[in-house]
């Protein structure tokens, strides 16, 4: 029996236009009726082209995993919502808000960190805090992780090498440490705005390796350094050394080929994310430069900065790190990683399991 849906979830579920969508119609890829003046599409139809297609610029081999849904965040239209708000809506308010919008208003864990910390890489710092805070205790339930995140972020700029300062916001605090200064307010500000930004973006490979490891039941703790494994690489989190060489050395490789910090396969139009960080950023002082550099890149790519790009111009002009990108990704997405774990406790569990074609 055919199975009818809606042109917004089959946009949401092929990552494309509406507009998009009657194209494929016109080709004879996708078959379209209509009922109560809706246009209606066949969602075997739209799972089937979601499985073959490629989408420019998108990982070769996507494994199309549509039958998950989440309430965290989505990517509809080339626009980002968490829980439902347009990230426009919310990339200006405070971190702390935003957080209690995606997790909850309940009150954190209370989280320590050790001072050893400050002698690990400043990369490896959170992850760290997240398994020692963890190694109190043999399992606690995926769901805790609401509060254990809520903990971790207010433990994070001690971590990070800040002194106590309670009472102190988040992005204030993550500055100080990473910068090994105060920031100005419009420094912090940006940075506020970065990691709202990072908070969530779909099923991305640390999303999944988190919700896996929830899935199996494993203790919130764990669910998220799993999350935080996956962030780590060099494709994902941790791309910011290599969008960093291109804001200051320029794109290399043939024309055409991708261009680390510049260009998103779901944001063909542009990353919401870049341009709220960039707005930002532009009321800094020393940005113009950057920001220069960023254009004319942008213009030898074809593509406008995505995230990546936009943390590495906030790195540059504030004098930051190379790794400070790392940090604020998972500064950032320790809410998004925490609201999907709880999410998935509430599944059926063991439900991430892939099929051997061969078999």
């Amino acid at each position: 029996m055919t199975e009818w849906i809606t042109t917004r979830e089959a946009a949401q579920r092929l990552g494309v236009k509406r507009t998009t969508l009657y194209t494929y119609v016109s080709r004879g890829l996708l078959t379209r009726r209509r009922s109560g003046g809706e246009s209606l599409f066949d969602r075997a139809e739209i799972d089937a082209l979601g499985g073959t297609r490629h989408h420019p610029g998108s990982p070769l081999g996507v494994l199309p995993m549509r039958s998950v849904r989440s309430n965290v965040s989505e990517v509809r239209e080339g626009e980002l919502f968490l829980r439902g708000v347009p990230l426009a809506d919310l990339a200006d308010e405070p971190l702390a808000e935003v957080v209690d919008l995606v997790l909850g208003p309940s009150a954190g864990v209370v989280v320590s960190a050790p001072a050893h910390l400050t002698a690990l890489p400043l990369h490896r710092r959170l992850p760290a805090l997240a398994q020692w805070a963890g190694s109190e205790s043999e399992w606690v339930e995926p769901v805790a992780a609401v509060g254990i995140a809520k903990g971790l972020l207010g433990a994070a700029p001690v971590a990070l090498g800040a002194p106590v300062a309670p009472d102190r916001p988040v992005p204030e605090g993550i500055f100080a440490a990473v910068a090994g200064r105060p920031g100005s307010p419009q420094e912090v500000a940006t940075l506020n705005t970065a990691l709202v930004a990072l908070i969530d973006h779909g099923l991305a490979a640390s999303v999944v390796a988190a919700r896996v490891a929830a899935s199996a039941r494993a203790s919130a703790y764990d669910c998220l350094v799993a999350g935080y494994a996956a962030l780590s690489g060099r494709l994902h989190g941790g791309i910011g050394p290599s969008a960093l060489a291109v804001l200051r050395d320029g794109p290399a490789g043939s024309p055409g080929s991708p261009v680390p910090g510049f260009g998103h396969w779901r944001h063909p139009d542009g990353d919401p994310r870049a341009d709220a960080i960039l707005a930002r950023l532009a009321l800094v002082d020393g940005s113009a430069p950057v920001l220069a550099r960023l254009s004319e890149i942008t213009s030898l790519a074809g593509r406008r900065p995505n995230i990546d790009g936009a943390l590495a111009a906030l790195i540059v002009t504030c004098g930051l790190p190379d790794t400070a990108a790392e940090v604020f990704f998972q500064t950032g997405r320790t809410v998004g990683l925490a609201a999907h774990i709880a999410e998935e406790s509430t599944e059926d569990p063991l439900r991430w399991r892939a099929t051997d074609p061969t078999a």
